[in-house]
C-alpha cells in the first residue's frame, strides 16, 4: 500500500497537483493532513480533489495513527480492537511507524528503528497494517516491504519537487 501524504504548507494549484499525482496510479490513498489549516479550509481543498480522489482521500487526524515506537503501535491496535467491535469489522485499520529512514520533510527528524528490531517485530502475526513513515523514497520502498511493513507513507520525496 502507497500513501500520499498532502504538503503540509499551501502550494499553489495544489487540487490540481494532488489530482495529478493520484491519477498517476502510483498512489492506494490519499492523506489530507494540513496541521495549521482549519475545517473550512481544508473542506475547499477537498471539494476541488476529482471525485475519484475524494474517493482515495483521507482526512487526517494529526496523533490518531502516528506511532514512534512498538509500545505505540500494540497500543493503537488495542484501542482499535476496542473500537471495532461496535463499528465495521471490515474497515482497515493501520497505523504509521515513523521515522524509517532520515525524514526528508523534517529536519533534524533522524532514523529510530534498528532493521533487525523492525523486521522482528513486523513479522509478528497483528491485524493491524503498518505503514513506514519517514524518508520514504521510491529508491527506498522496496527496502520497506522486505523489512514487512505492509506499505509506505510518501511526502518529502514528493513535495520537494514542487516546493
Amino acid at each position: 500500500m502507497k500513501i500520499l501524504f498532502s504538503y503540509s504548507a499551501k502550494l499553489e494549484n495544489e487540487a490540481s497537483i494532488i489530482n495529478n499525482e493520484m491519477s498517476s496510479g502510483n498512489w492506494d490513498l490519499f492523506h489530507l493532513r494540513k496541521p495549521n489549516w482549519n475545517k473550512k479550509e481544508i473542506a475547499m481543498l477537498f471539494s476541488e480533489l476529482t471525485v475519484e480522489v475524494q474517493t482515495k482521500t483521507i482526512i487526517h487526524e494529526s496523533g490518531k495513527q502516528s506511532c514512534h515506537s512498538f509500545e505505540d503501535v500494540e497500543d493503537f491496535e488495542k484501542r482499535e480492537a476496542l473500537r471495532t467491535t461496535t463499528e465495521n469489522l471490515s474497515a482497515k485499520v493501520y497505523c504509521f511507524l515513523s521515522p524509517i529512514f532520515d525524514s526528508i520533510s523534517k529536519e533534524g527528524y533522524k532514523a529510530n528503528f534498528d532493521k533487525l528490531e523492525l523486521k522482528e517485530f513486523l513479522a509478528k502475526d497483528r491485524k493491524t497494517k503498518v505503514i513506514a513513515l519517514g524518508g520514504l523514497t521510491e529508491e527506498n520502498y522496496l527496502e520497506v516491504l522486505e523489512l514487512g511493513f505492509d506499505g509506505g507513507a510518501f511526502l518529502g520525496s514528493v513535495w520537494n519537487k514542487y516546493e
